[in-house]
């Protein structure tokens, strides 16, 4: 062979075995004190903070719990919180909807709502999933109950992102209860 061949050989190989590596790099950790297990792409940062969820016509104040990161050019987050004394998980779960939606500024009903399985998971309310892609963003949510506590798990990413709906799709599947 002659050196030409050997460099263009050495080549093809190096950038055949770098499309092999994976860009995201899926790991096992344990949230919520362990109460849920979730796979995440990257190591997350925590942060927490109150929110303000409106019920009704009442605001009502919640301590927010949330891990996030970032891996090829998406967010991924999960975050809990535990139910205000005296609401429902279910009244609780749609006002944190409500407040999630609300910065994408929706014109429209997200693309997809449906129901979502996990296994353990309370069955009321159902867990739920949305999908939503407006001219700049898009971003699949999951919403669930878990005794006290609801949960939700997001990913963001630009709206010409292909690789998101695959990535949400390995990130929810991910999650487990005890």
């Amino acid at each position: 062979m002659t050196r030409l061949n050997i460099s263009a050989l050495f080549l093809l190989t190096a950038l055949g075995l770098g499309a092999c590596s994976p860009a995201l790099n899926w790991r096992q950790l344990s949230l919520d004190s362990g109460r849920v297990q979730v796979l995440l792409p990257c190591k997350p940062d925590q942060a927490s903070r109150d929110v303000t969820l409106r019920v009704d016509q009442q605001e009502v104040t919640v301590a927010l719990q949330l891990q996030g990161c970032e891996a090829s050019g998406m967010q991924f987050t999960f975050g809990h919180m535990t139910v205000p004394e005296g609401m429902k998980s279910s009244t609780a779960m749609a006002a944190w909807r409500l407040a999630s939606l609300a910065p994408l500024n929706l014109t429209d009903d997200p693309q997809q709502q449906g129901n979502w399985q996990l296994q353990g998971a309370l069955l009321d309310p159902q867990p739920t999933k949305t999908r939503v892609i407006t001219n700049k963003h898009h971003a699949q949510f999951v919403w669930f109950a878990h005794g006290q506590n609801i949960y939700q798990a997001a990913v963001y990413g630009n709206y010409l992102d292909k690789g998101l709906p695959e990535a949400a799709e390995t990130y929810f599947s991910g999650i487990k209860l005890p």
